[in-house]
């Protein structure tokens, strides 16, 4: 009998150790999403802290926070998101379940200081972690003209609200060149804006993908990271429709399986494929 459970006792270990395993694989993609989400909310927390002292204007959607000389600006975001807001979400697919803070900065350094980035940076908005960030439209636009409409076609905020919604239907899982061509696209489609083209030699040079996932802002030419980054959606759109890629592949994303996996199910070309391909379709841009 003790030879006998002897025996037995490796095969039991190495079911054990299956059940363990595989226990792990079913329940990790949950869990990276449960731990994500609360580092959201920590982060939001923490950030709502910092600007306990702002002022506030409210809507059911939105929750902008200004200084008192930043007032007017804080109005014409307000005005701005509500108007862009239900235009996202219908492209992309989603429903707001609470009010996106937006916190606006009286200068670009102060701006900066938020992030603790050096002065050299010059962005008039940024998403991170569930809450929006941008320079007061009144030290941008000039004051001789129309506000809402400068603001409304070269404003941050149809660009940074896709980054809202892009994290949370995935749950930040997502690539960085992914979330960044999808913004352009919905703040082109929306205003009309879009940065300006490479120059011919640089689009025969396109990053791999390996670069712009892992080192995005290190790349020496940023506009080409981005053109890019947004021709990456075209040709994906272009190829598949916006339901393929807005809807279905954000949604499989948001479940917590790798990007890689999903991309390849969805668009039926492993990344290193969808790299080639985009080399070729961009010396026709």
């Amino acid at each position: 009998m003790k030879s006998l459970l002897n025996n037995r006792f490796p095969i039991f270990m190495l079911a054990l150790i299956l059940i363990i395993i595989l226990a792990i694989a079913t329940v990790w993609p949950k869990l990276k999403i449960q731990g994500y989400n609360i580092i959201r909310n920590l982060s939001k927390y923490q950030l709502a802290l910092v600007t306990r002292d702002f002022k506030t204007l409210n809507d059911t959607d939105f929750i902008i926070k200004y200084v008192p000389d930043n007032e007017d600006s804080a109005r014409l975001v307000l005005e701005n998101s509500k108007e862009i807001k239900e235009q996202v979400n219908a492209i992309l697919g989603f429903e707001n379940k609470g009010r996106v803070p937006v916190i606006i900065y009286p200068s670009m350094m102060e701006l900066n200081k938020s992030f603790g980035w050096d002065g050299d940076r010059s962005p008039m908005g940024v998403y991170w972690m569930g809450s929006i960030r941008i320079l007061a439209p009144d030290v941008w636009v000039d004051e001789d003209a129309d506000k809402k409409l400068v603001f409304k076609n070269m404003g941050p905020m149809a660009h940074e609200y896709s980054h809202f919604v892009v994290d949370y239907k995935t749950n930040g899982n997502y690539t960085r060149w992914f979330t960044e061509g999808i913004a352009q696209y919905v703040e082109r489609k929306l205003t009309g804006f879009t940065l300006e083209e490479p120059e011919r030699e640089a689009k025969n040079n396109l990053y791999s993908f390996k670069d712009l996932n892992g080192t995005f802002d290190d790349q020496k030419d940023q506009d080409l990271a981005y053109w890019q980054s947004l021709i990456a959606i075209d040709y994906l759109v272009e190829n598949l429709g916006e339901e393929k890629i807005f809807n279905e592949m954000l949604d499989k994303l948001g479940q917590g399986q790798k990007f890689e996996k999903v991309f390849q199910e969805t668009v039926g070309l492993d990344l290193d494929t969808f790299e080639e391909n985009l080399r070729q379709y961009a010396k026709t841009k």
